[in-house]
């Protein structure tokens, strides 16, 4: 079994993926662009504050608040689906918010 994001059975997942799915549940002025070949996602919020979605060194993916510098790992499996993902990164930006 994964344990770490980057092993999941579906790797075409990408980070910038979760994040585009997370800005369409999103309530408001969101937007989203890719990072380096999809491997971070950035989210904006009209206020402007900026947000990472990433992998981190040990595979696990993040949220960070680029403004604050918080950051919190997804409190889900790295095997889960797109849209579960996205809702925990959506869960994830109102706790850094």
């Amino acid at each position: 079994m994964a344990t770490r994001f980057v092993d999941q059975p579906d790797c075409s997942i990408t980070p910038h993926q979760v994040a585009r799915h997370a800005v369409a549940l999103m309530d408001g002025p969101w937007s989203s662009l890719p990072g380096p070949m999809g491997t971070t996602g950035h989210l904006r919020h009209a206020a402007m504050i900026p947000f990472t979605v990433g992998v981190c060194e040990a595979g696990h993916l993040y949220v960070r608040n680029d403004e604050s510098g918080a950051s919190a790992h997804l409190p889900v499996s790295t095997t889960a689906d797109l849209d579960t993902l996205a809702h925990a990164v959506c869960d994830v930006i109102g706790d850094l918010l």
